[in-house]
């Protein structure tokens, strides 16, 4: 299967899942408060697929445009409802239960990437033990004292299992500007305690890395195998084919994956002679590498770096509820915290996303594996809860933002105030997703 087609059954698939979960959030506490459900949509548009259950009133429906979905209730303000149902429409139901109703759909967001990274945990995912193979010059990691062979053992107090055990806590943690403390030991098994602070650092640059790589610390690195590789990018078209091994570029030698990486990245648009071991024979490839746009111009050859995981990390059942509600938390928090650095134009809004990138994640998940993908939806799954509950009109947070409203003055906004919501509500979100569609397009064109 293509790339792109890939990208997009990815984008479908994970857009189907969130948002059947999203809408089943309000559906299901609206049943619960007995507030009258007519109609359950996945999709939009014409109707594909409807069906009725024996003695209920919902119609669920499968719409033809898959990018959304509705929960449609009973409500005098949409149309006449009987005198029998008046108590079973929404807008006749206390205060209490219609904010129940509305925030459901981002708490079943919550709840879905909270069960997500459960069963991550319960299956296993492929890690690096947290043994540091490299240190990068002037960095973070050298100034504060770690060194190459040291194993991290725990930080904050946390243990550390294995090299990503604990990427969102440290994120989040440097998002705050607090200070790690980790405990290492170095390759003779003395102990030691190292300090690093995150007082001064560029927020922009967090989102971009692995924070470990934005500490300078690395692990011991790969060879230079050829695996995955983007298609029609320089390295598939010069030749290259799964298995070979780089062992050289312009007569250096290339130990590993980062030796592979500097030269490449400093020859954007230069011509390159690779020295390639491929069946015990060496073969000689010319390849000429991309421009690219990362800060900085950067070449580009679209090969993926190859799994050189050789540990797992694992939780039993129980560890691996505390373990996902705190993954969850600190992703939450994270989240959070770029949307509002983003508003007070501490962040750039370069870090938003938009469908094209998300596509792209889905599509790669999907490629690596169910874990993967699992992982990928949790983090979307957060975002969209998130999204809904912004202050924004026609959004979940809008109708909260009413309902606070509603609680304060004892009486709802006026339809005035409403339809002006709704188009300033409208508005933003062209805005939003204008940008974020600018965003896709300037990283697709490598202009960003």
């Amino acid at each position: 299967m293509s790339g792109i087609l890939l990208n997009v059954l990815g984008f479908l698939i994970a857009i189907a899942i969130l948002v059947t979960v999203h809408e089943f959030g309000h559906f299901w506490i609206a049943r619960l408060l007995k507030v009258k459900v007519l109609k359950f949509s996945i999709g939009f548009g014409k109707t594909l697929f409807s069906w009725r259950r024996k003695d209920d009133p919902c119609e669920y429906v499968i719409g033809a445009v898959p990018l959304g979905g509705f929960v449609k209730m009973l409500d005098e303000r949409e149309g006449e409802v009987a005198e029998s149902e008046r108590p079973q429409a929404f807008n006749n139901k206390p205060l209490w239960v219609r904010s129940a109703v509305v925030f459901a759909g981002p708490a079943f967001n919550f709840i879905f990437a909270i069960l997500a990274i459960w069963l991550v945990f319960q299956i296993g995912t492929p890690d690096i033990r947290p043994t540091i193979g490299d240190i990068g010059p002037d960095s973070r990691a050298e100034q504060a004292g770690f060194k190459p062979g040291d194993t991290m053992l725990s930080v904050n107090g946390r243990e550390i299992q294995t090299w990503r055990q604990h990427e969102f806590f440290m994120l989040h943690q440097a998002m705050k500007g607090s200070a790690l403390q980790f405990e290492v030991a170095d390759v003779s098994g003395q102990k030691r305690v190292i300090d690093v602070d995150f007082g001064k650092i560029d927020p922009n640059t967090l989102t971009r890395r692995p924070i470990t790589s934005q500490l300078g610390i690395y692990p011991t690195p790969p060879k230079a195998l050829v695996g995955r590789m983007q298609p029609g990018a320089p390295a598939e078209l010069s030749g290259l084919i799964e298995g070979d091994e780089i062992v050289g570029i312009d007569n250096k030698p290339i130990a590993n994956w980062y030796d592979m990486v500097e030269i490449v990245s400093a020859s954007p648009e230069q011509s390159l002679s690779f020295e390639v071991r491929r069946n015990d024979a060496l073969v000689q490839l010319e390849i000429t590498p991309a421009r690219a746009e990362e800060n900085k111009e950067i070449g580009r050859i679209g090969l993926f770096m190859p799994s050189f995981e050789n540990t797992s990390l694992r939780y039993g059942p129980l560890e691996a509820v505390a373990a996902s509600i705190d993954y969850n938390w600190r992703m939450t928090a994270i989240t959070f915290r770029a949307i509002g650095k983003m508003l007070t134009t501490e962040m750039s809004t370069e870090n938003l996303s938009g469908p094209i990138t998300i596509a792209q994640l889905a599509g790669n998940t999907v490629q690596s594996g169910f874990v993967d993908f699992m992982r990928f939806l949790a983090i979307i799954s957060i975002s969209l809860g998130l999204l809904n509950l912004l202050p924004i009109p026609v959004l979940d947070g809008g109708h909260l933002m009413y309902f606070c409203y509603e609680a304060v003055t004892g009486k709802e906004p006026s339809e005035a105030i409403m339809i002006r919501g709704q188009q300033i509500g409208l508005l933003m979100l062209a805005l939003l997703m204008g940008l974020a569609f600018y965003n896709d397009i300037m990283r697709l064109l490598g202009l960003m």
